[in-house]
């Protein structure tokens, strides 16, 4: 598949996403600040962005989502014989997922309020959403539209669990809704590499998992009240978890990218 087409949808979901949020931002119609985010050691900004560092880290997601977008549209990977490559649908669905994650973010981070806060989770949701659906697609050779309706379930139930006063593994119910799908998608996974017998580059695989490790070892260091925690200093340990996350996202477009039947 070699279809420039592919990289407008990523382009189009970085605009429209960037503009909106732009003007929501201006006008405040999220609302009040309400100190959604502030767990994450950086101190709230007078002014429209409360959260500079934590807000601006996620444009990582922007650039990764449209270089995925870019090198799908210019059939780089075709050689390798998997939906990512062959399918235009998928190619511009991932690619703007990925593209959406830095303006979700950035919306919790910017205006500090519960609407922001939603959107950010919501971003968590559709990664977890993508990673079980896109497993289920490969295993059971689902068409687009089946894997769009395990997709739409798996984000729906997501999202009710969010409004759910339930402690079940984590505090929050939405944290163990997302672990439980993310799951899933890595037991479907291994599924596909021994029973479907697909072949891959393993090592993306490896550093996709081991960045975020390593954003999740950073994330924790950098809570409040530790000893990193400068909530007014530039380097803000939430800000390079958003970039590793990035940057781990790309390791498993890798991954993706790299499948073929053995």
């Amino acid at each position: 598949m070699k279809n420039k087409t592919v990289f407008l949808f990523p382009l189009a979901t970085a605009v429209i996403t960037t503009a909106l949020l732009f003007l929501v931002i201006v006008n405040g119609w999220f609302g009040e600040p309400t100190g959604v985010g502030s767990v994450f050691c950086e101190a709230d900004r007078p002014g429209l962005i409360k959260q500079p560092v934590n807000t601006w880290s996620n444009l990582g997601f922007i650039f990764c989502g449209l270089y995925i977008g870019w090198i799908l549209s210019q059939g780089k990977y075709n050689h390798n014989k998997n939906s990512l490559t062959q399918k235009t649908f998928y190619a511009a669905f991932f690619s703007s997922l990925v593209v959406y994650l830095g303006p979700g973010s950035m919306a919790m981070h910017a205006t500090t309020t519960a609407v922001g806060g939603f959107l950010d989770m919501l971003s968590m949701y559709l990664i977890a959403s993508f990673l079980a659906s896109y497993a289920a697609e490969r295993f059971f050779k689902l068409s687009p539209l089946y894997f769009s309706v395990i997709f739409i379930c798996v984000l729906s139930f997501c999202v009710w669990s969010n409004f759910q006063n339930v402690h079940f593994i984590f505090d929050f119910f939405g944290n163990t809704v997302f672990a439980f799908f993310v799951g899933t998608g890595i037991v479907l996974e291994a599924l596909n590499i021994f029973v479907r017998k697909t072949q891959h580059e393993s090592k993306w695989a490896f550093l996709s998992f081991g960045a975020l490790l390593l954003a999740f070892f950073i994330w924790n260091l950098w809570q409040n009240e530790t000893s990193l925690c400068d909530p007014y200093s530039l380097i803000q340990g939430h800000g390079i978890w958003h970039l590793l996350n990035a940057i781990s996202l790309y390791f498993l477009f890798r991954y993706y990218v790299s499948e073929h039947a053995e």
